[in-house]
């Protein structure tokens, strides 16, 4: 059922996608109406406004760019590893998985390193926002940080719409296909938006989720220590067994029948990938993780349709590196035992936010 609702436009819109769940105090509102001027691009953007952003989005965000940083990747992981994973314990999350997508990333888009951790604030922000339940004081702080990060954005087009580099701002100022309007700035500036928040937070969790999931399947762990070339699978497995976009949204935009149960129009749905990921019908054993499953890439932990993850292959290309090197590095890694997960308090996003481990 999402599988078919997330292909079919026609049907059922992406509008509602960024839509606070929690209606926006008016103070809020006002913080936010002084400066923040986005557009609907890509994710809450239907056909034929979407498919034109995206065709000139993927023209500046090629597979060959991701895959060519590759290197760079690995000599990060490297230097982390090598720096902070000392003494025989460390957080996983804190000394890994939190600061590794967001460095890449931004390296890509080509944030100013001293703006780094503002950019890396701003996704928890967008995320309690969006997908919280904050109160009506804590969604005015939200919106005023957002309005920052939004503002800094912005200088950071204009500046290369000027001065362009070899980064991927740059890239979708310049990008062309065939007689395509070319991106506005303010287009632009709402796709990096969204690139600088979720394009490395949901990376994190899927790093933190997969190797909890690894370590608690003890076999599945060794399996990799003994055989790297199960990586690439065991990685699509992980994003099936417990992706860090559980949920996502979607309107109808007529009167359906899902699965049975008439819908009016304009209804809003909550789409669970997380369930979708265990449905029995398409997975053997859906609640078993098996690193060897034959089907494993048939997951929608990126969703699907039009709406593809745009940062799909960055993210498999992140997590197999860091399985990679832990594997061959740290194969007595272990969870510290009685560590209590906690999580960020929203609907859509999930992973741990510490992950001790031993060795």
């Amino acid at each position: 059922d999402i599988r078919e609702i997330l292909q079919d436009a026609s049907r059922f819109s992406a509008s509602n996608t960024l839509d606070a769940i929690k209606p926006v105090c008016p103070h809020a509102q006002q913080v936010l109406a002084s400066g923040f001027r986005p557009v609907k691009v890509l994710t809450n953007a239907d056909p034929p406004a979407h498919t034109r952003v995206r065709r000139l989005a993927n023209a500046a965000f090629t597979r060959s760019r991701v895959a060519a940083w590759e290197p760079r990747i690995r000599e990060v992981v490297r230097r982390m590893l090598d720096e902070r994973f000392k003494g025989g314990a460390a957080d996983l999350v804190k000394d890994l998985a939190w600061e590794l997508p967001a460095l890449v990333v931004f390296q890509m888009v080509g944030v100013p390193p001293e703006r780094v951790p503002q950019a890396k604030a701003a996704s928890t922000t967008r995320t309690l926002f969006n997908w919280g339940y904050p109160s009506d004081e804590e969604q005015v702080r939200l919106a005023e940080d957002f309005l920052a990060f939004w503002d800094m954005i912005r200088q950071l087009v204009a500046e290369r719409a000027k001065h362009p580099g070899e980064d991927f701002i740059s890239a979708l100022i310049q990008a062309r296909d065939g007689d395509l309007p070319a991106l506005t700035q303010q287009e632009i500036t709402t796709v990096l938006s969204a690139t600088l928040t979720a394009g490395h937070e949901t990376t994190t969790s899927a790093i933190g989720n997969g190797v909890r999931w690894l370590l608690e399947y003890r076999e599945a762990w060794e399996a990799l220590c003994a055989d790297a070339s199960l990586i690439p699978n065991a990685v699509e497995e992980l994003l099936r067994f417990d992706p860090s976009v559980n949920s996502w949204r979607r309107k109808t935009r007529d009167a359906v029948e899902i699965g049975g149960v008439p819908v009016p129009a304009g209804a809003n749905l909550l789409l669970m990938l997380a369930s979708a990921n265990r449905d029995p019908s398409v997975f053997e054993q859906p609640d078993v993780l098996n690193i060897r499953r034959a089907n494993a890439r048939d997951h929608l932990a990126f969703g699907g349709g039009a709406h593809l993850c745009l940062g799909a292959p960055l993210a498999r290309l992140e997590l197999r590196i860091v399985l990679e090197e832990l594997t061959a590095r740290f194969p007595g890694l272990k969870l510290k035992p009685g560590q209590r997960l906690s999580f960020l308090p929203n609907t859509s996003f999930r992973g741990p936010l510490s992950l001790e481990v031993i060795w």
